[in-house]
């Protein structure tokens, strides 16, 4: 056995749960003037929810670029946004539901026991 080969797996990713988004060519995301990203709620590889997607870019007439998947990331409205803007003020992490936030509470409950 050699030492110097160990079986390693790099998680790219926190969750297969996240949104996808349109990007183009250039990187830049579909979105309105107001910042609001053209996005849909999906597992990782969904199939239907990319295809619902494209479809409704290209009734913009947009035919370039594709869908790019961004893990552990979820919608939220203005009033949640104004919501954790001020439970990060409060010290607090800002996100409720964030994954990375619950999968270490659960190391620590753990590790209480």
């Amino acid at each position: 056995m050699d030492i110097n080969r160990i079986n390693t797996k790099v998680l790219e990713e926190e969750t297969t749960l996240g949104i996808y988004v349109w990007e183009m060519p250039d990187g830049r995301w579909i979105g309105d003037d107001d910042g609001n990203f053209l996005s849909v709620t999906a597992k990782k590889g969904n199939r239907s929810k990319v295809d619902a997607l494209a479809r409704e870019v290209r009734s913009f007439g947009i035919y370039e670029g594709g869908p790019k998947f961004l893990s552990g990331r979820r919608k939220i409205d203005d009033e949640e946004f104004q919501h954790q803007k001020q439970r990060l003020d409060w010290g607090l992490v800002p996100d409720p539901l964030d994954i990375g936030n619950y999968k270490d509470e659960m190391k620590k409950l753990r590790s209480m026991k």
